[in-house]
């Protein structure tokens, strides 16, 4: 069963394994996590904002209508800065899926004493299967958070609840995506590893809240959110799925 303590032990583990015979991984994720940060945002903003001034000259706006068009900015740069950190997200998870993937790995091998031997047949044939999973995740969770953002459209009352829930649902979604790269060494597919996933909530949810949380504030998003994030996701997802949680808790004990 996993408990909080159980995950808090296993983050805590995770990290020390990061900063320990892992820490070498760092070197290629800061330079990734540079590239995504001059391009990714970059391109995303510059979007947005042409998207954004689109929008607002469809409309013609009276003296009398002037707030009016404050609210729909405010309303339209609420709904653009949420579609960018969701974009942000599956650009994170698909330009640096690879390297959490070798480090989700790496954190197996250091737990279980054995790895896999690297062949480009299998990097490959990964690498088509991660992308199919990002598509599977990101359609489930886009299904479930535009549900959740209709609800609250039509019964404002309610968006207290449903704005929490979406924002719960994409951090399942980041927790599900770095076990997703246990499953994929176990050789479950793509709609199989969702379901896995989905059968793990607390274990989901233990390792993308922490995850959602680097890549919610803005300037940590772009900078080393990714890094952080992504690795301390990936690191944890494999010491919980791989037998950790019980060798994590004996190491805390001892």
């Amino acid at each position: 069963m996993t408990t909080f303590a159980s995950l808090s032990q296993a983050h805590r583990r995770a990290w020390r394994l990061l900063k320990g015979p892992l820490a070498g991984w760092f070197v290629p994720a800061a330079a990734l996590t540079l590239a995504l940060a001059a391009l990714g945002w970059y391109g995303i903003s510059v979007a947005a904002e042409h998207l954004s001034a689109w929008l607002l000259s469809q409309g013609s706006w009276s003296a009398d209508e002037a707030w009016l068009q404050t609210l729909t900015e405010w309303m339209l740069w609420l709904a653009l800065l949420v579609v960018k950190l969701k974009l942000t997200k599956y650009i994170v998870l698909v330009v640096m899926g690879p390297l959490f993937a070798a480090v989700s790995e790496a954190t197996e091998a250091q737990i279980t004493g054995q790895a896999l031997v690297f062949s480009w047949s299998r990097w490959i044939k990964d690498a088509v299967r991660g992308l199919r999973s990002a598509m599977v995740l990101a359609t489930f969770e886009w299904t479930l958070t535009l549900l959740l953002w209709a609800v609250g459209l039509f019964f404002p009352v309610l968006s207290p609840v449903t704005l929490p829930l979406a924002w719960l649902v994409g951090a399942w979604a980041y927790g599900a995506s770095a076990m997703d790269y246990v499953w994929e060494r176990e050789g479950k597919g793509a709609r199989s590893g969702l379901v896995a996933s989905l059968k793990r909530p607390t274990v989901a949810f233990g390792v993308g809240v922490p995850f959602a949380f680097w890549m919610a504030i803005p300037v940590l998003a772009w900078t080393v959110g990714p890094m952080m994030g992504g690795m301390g996701a990936a690191a944890t997802a494999s010491v919980l799925l791989k037998g950790g949680e019980t060798s994590s808790a004996q190491a805390v004990m001892t």
